[in-house]
């Protein structure tokens, strides 16, 4: 993260290379003055300060103020976007929790398992809170410089709806063990840190809300209710409602890998070295247990670029080496090509019959891809170039299996740069 100077920016000029060292001691890195950087956070200030005593409500509504007079604020926009991101959540858990409710009721009364309608009001409203999160980090990631200080294992807020904040609730997102795996003491201050979010942050979080979008855009797509699609009932029936939206996942997915890379990028390049939420290798001033070499941000830029051409229909998963990732090996494993593209862009209503799962075996492979055809159809393909995702899994697997990592530490890490 570049600071920006303490005092007022002169008029940016220069030639070559002094140009670069001027811009990078000076407010026009950032685009705002010293002073006026000063005046916007003092008016963002109420905002945060509420969204810090998990005064969500409060929070939203100041940083909503404080953007309508200001709508440049980068500190307001991201007191806004965390704001509206907890409230989203919040709406989530409630409706889910009203699906849950019907899903008993009309079982007992023997109608659809779930509510298709509220289904999609569930997902479209969800949808929609994230749209409102995404464009409020985009107000702040156009400012290098913005900042925020936020301690997250501070909130009290009853996550789990017991009815009061309970020691679970405390506990939930702090801390509770170190690089090495071993247990933090219940007094020690790393369990709750404060975090000082950066440009790079917001990039992050732009990632994950478009990844989020993209998996409730799949979950619209389809009927919830499996169906037969034959009289005797034999055969099942999972219908496509609004292929659409499959294509909608596919655009915020990819939206979401640009947004990852550029963290990534940004990460890289930080000079600074205070309380990082996602550091690079050469900062120490980090939280969370998870230490950073070079060796995971070039897996890191290898797993982007893979899941990429898997959206886009250029390379394809290998079924041979899907099924071989298992711990029962297949002696002659079936061929072919899972294509995410296709599935994505050419959807089709899945059906299949209830006894041919069982009836599949390893020693028949070729009636193992007559099935996968007939279910994915243009999904799966005999041939196309193979994607070497699968090789950076089974690469991990051996890792662990030979005891140089855990698979705890790998899943931390394709959760938290992913």
């Amino acid at each position: 993260t570049i600071r920006p100077s303490p005092r007022p920016s002169p008029r940016c000029a220069g030639r070559g290379s002094f140009v670069i060292i001027f811009l990078s001691l000076t407010g026009c890195a950032t685009g705002l003055s010293a002073a006026r950087r000063a005046e916007l956070e003092a008016d963002a200030q109420p905002a945060l300060a509420a969204l810090q005593a998990a005064n969500f409500d409060d929070a939203r509504k100041l940083s909503a103020e404080s953007l309508k007079r200001e709508p440049e604020n980068s500190r307001a926009a991201g007191v806004s976007a965390l704001a509206i991101y907890r409230q989203a959540i919040h709406n989530f858990a409630t409706d889910a929790l009203t699906i849950a409710s019907s899903f008993v009721a009309s079982a007992l009364l023997r109608g659809d398992v779930i509510n298709k309608d509220f289904l999609t009001f569930m997902l479209d409203r969800a949808d929609k809170k994230l749209g409102e999160v995404d464009a409020a980090l985009a107000v702040a990631e156009k400012d290098p410089g913005f900042s925020l200080e936020l301690c997250l294992a501070c909130w009290e807020v009853d996550w789990n709806r017991s009815g009061e904040i309970d020691e679970r609730d405390r506990r939930l997102l702090e801390i509770e063990r170190d690089a090495n795996n071993q247990p933090l003491a219940e007094d020690d201050s790393k369990r709750r840190p404060t975090f000082r979010f950066d440009v790079a942050d917001v990039a992050w979080l732009r990632a994950m809300v478009h990844f989020q979008r993209a998996v409730l855009a799949v979950g619209g797509a389809y009927d919830p209710n499996i169906t037969f699609a034959s009289r005797n009932k034999e055969k099942l029936l999972l219908k496509l409602h609004d292929p659409a939206k499959l294509l909608a996942a596919r655009d915020f997915a990819l939206t979401g890998l640009t947004h990852a890379a550029r963290c990534r990028q940004l990460v890289l390049a930080e000079v600074d070295d205070d309380r990082e939420w996602l550091p690079h290798p050469r900062q120490k001033s980090h939280a969370m247990p998870l230490e950073v070499d070079d060796a995971l941000f070039e897996t890191w830029a290898g797993v982007l670029g893979d899941v990429e051409k898997l959206l886009r229909g250029q390379e394809g998963l290998s079924v041979a080496q899907l099924v071989q990732l298992g711990n029962h090996q297949w002696e002659n494993p079936p061929g072919g090509y899972l294509d995410f593209g296709a599935l994505l862009t050419e959807p089709r209503d899945l059906t299949f019959a209830q006894g041919e799962l069982r009836q599949l075996r390893r020693s028949d492979p070729g009636a193992v891809s007559e099935f996968l055809g007939r279910v994915l159809g243009p999904a799966y393909k005999g041939q196309m170039p193979p994607s070497p995702l699968i090789d950076r899994l089974q690469r991990m697997r051996k890792e662990i299996d030979r005891g140089e990592d855990t698979i705890e530490r790998k899943l931390r890490y394709l959760l938290w740069l992913n």
